[in-house]
């Protein structure tokens, strides 16, 4: 009988709550499940959870930059990765879930939880069993391609759970010319603008304005920040448009930053970005029975009388 092998990945600062990792590994040990360690991890696996001959993957002293960096080959054999963190450690695991075609289990333990699957500690052996016994639900999030220049010649290719934003660096406001399908839609005026998918309609997007669009929905937001023509609102189009962006010469903000799910990219600081639906998309493992607007309603506190 072959042993289930599942990675796990969460942020250094996860020794702030050693716990968890006790937990995740007592747990498996019970249930006969193999956990490979992210290289990043190695002091905390070797130190505090005093494993024999643990087994870790990633480049030695790796982090979330360097995700793409690992040969999904070397990961054979995986059937899951597990993430111990907060929606940006949920984040920082796309290149490689992508890329390797493996499905996330988040353990929420940090603020907000939107992509986590389960509680923190309490919930370890609960999800483990779920997992070892197939009891779970891999639900299909899209991803948004970034095809982006980078110097001459050279051109990047990212993909975005939450959102694709431009964001000025200067003083003065960015002009941002965005086309859908070739077509002009607005020159934009702003401190910048971001293209959300429906994962991300309820991060940047949402505190800038922009609606919030359940999961399973097809639709990218457009959403400006801080937009300096008041007539202009989000626009909500299908994923199927093909949307371009470009920074306008003219623009007094100057160069412009480009991030993707809150990670700043070395590029060409201004040129033309293309984004479009990503042929793969993300696979997020939930109990049986997750609902989502439950979990809206919990993390946004819908329903509670603030007066107490």
């Amino acid at each position: 009988m072959t042993t289930t092998q599942l990675l796990v990945y969460a942020r250094p600062s996860i020794k702030h709550q050693l716990a968890g990792l006790r937990a995740l590994r007592d747990a498996a040990s019970l249930k006969g499940l193999a956990l490979r360690w992210h290289r990043s991890l190695e002091p905390l696996v070797r130190e505090e959870l005093n494993i024999e001959n643990p087994d870790f993957f990633g480049q030695a002293g790796s982090g979330p930059d360097v995700w793409g960096v690992e040969e999904p080959s070397t990961l054979a054999g995986a059937a899951m990765v597990l993430v111990l963190g907060g929606d940006g450690t949920m984040l920082d695991t796309v290149p490689l879930a992508v890329g390797a075609q493996l499905p996330v289990f988040g353990f929420h333990f940090g603020r907000l939880g939107f992509l986590s699957s389960a509680g923190g500690t309490e919930d370890i052996p609960r999800a483990l069993e779920a997992i070892r016994n197939g009891e779970v639900l891999l639900e299909e999030r899209s991803l948004l391609e970034c095809k982006y220049p980078k110097g001459p010649g050279q051109s990047g290719l990212v993909y975005a759970l939450n959102e694709v934003a431009l964001h000025r660096m200067g003083a003065g406001l960015m002009r941002v010319a965005c086309t859908l399908d070739g077509e002009l839609l607005n020159r934009y005026q702003a401190d910048g603008l971001l293209v959300a998918t429906p994962t991300g309609s309820t991060a940047y997007s949402m505190s800038c304005g922009g609606p919030i669009v359940l999961p399973q929905s097809k639709v990218w937001t457009i959403t400006p920040v801080a937009g300096h023509q008041l007539g202009i609102r989000p626009v909500v189009v299908d994923q199927s448009v093909r949307i371009t962006l470009r920074t306008e010469t003219e623009s007094n903000g100057g160069p412009a930053r480009l991030m993707v799910d809150g990670k700043v990219l070395d590029w060409a600081e201004q040129g033309q970005i293309d984004l479009g639906l990503s042929s793969r998309p993300l696979r997020l493992a939930r109990f049986k029975g997750f609902s989502h607007l439950d979990n809206l309603k919990t993390k946004l506190l819908w329903g509670l009388d603030p007066r107490g």
